[in-house]
């Protein structure tokens, strides 16, 4: 699994597959997730690098009462489809092959980041310091 700063840095170096196979997300229970994971900054994560809300903004309870995976702007496409339709439904640039469905996400994300500042991040999630 290729997962966040490893799908730039290390998935260069293994055999890749056809970009369009990516249709699941295959680690993450994104619909009902049994764990978040919480950052520094107060962010909570249903997977690295995908915010579902901020401790400091909104109680823990709120945020998951309030979360809804298919109106997720990321956890959506996921879900309906997996990173492909992440990158299709946003019109995303890609490329003909990737090492596995993490190493794609994250690529799709990294594009996204900009559109989608309060839920993709922080930076340091991202390589970006």
């Amino acid at each position: 699994m290729y997962r966040g700063r490893a799908a730039a840095k290390l998935a260069p170096h293994v055999p890749h597959h056809p970009w369009e196979q990516f249709t699941a997300c295959p680690h993450e229970d994104l619909r009902d997730p049994g764990r978040i994971h919480l950052d520094p900054l107060g962010n909570l994560h249903i997977c690295q690098g995908i915010s579902i809300g901020n401790l400091f903004e909104k109680p823990l309870v709120e945020i998951c009462a309030e979360y809804d995976p298919d109106a997720h702007p990321v956890c959506g496409p996921l879900l309906n489809g997996g990173p492909v339709a992440l990158v299709t439904e946003y019109g995303l640039p890609h490329e003909s092959d990737y090492a596995d469905a993490c190493h794609l996400c994250y690529e799709a994300r990294m594009a996204l980041r900009a559109r989608l500042p309060a839920i993709l991040g922080p930076d340091q999630m991202y390589g970006e310091f």
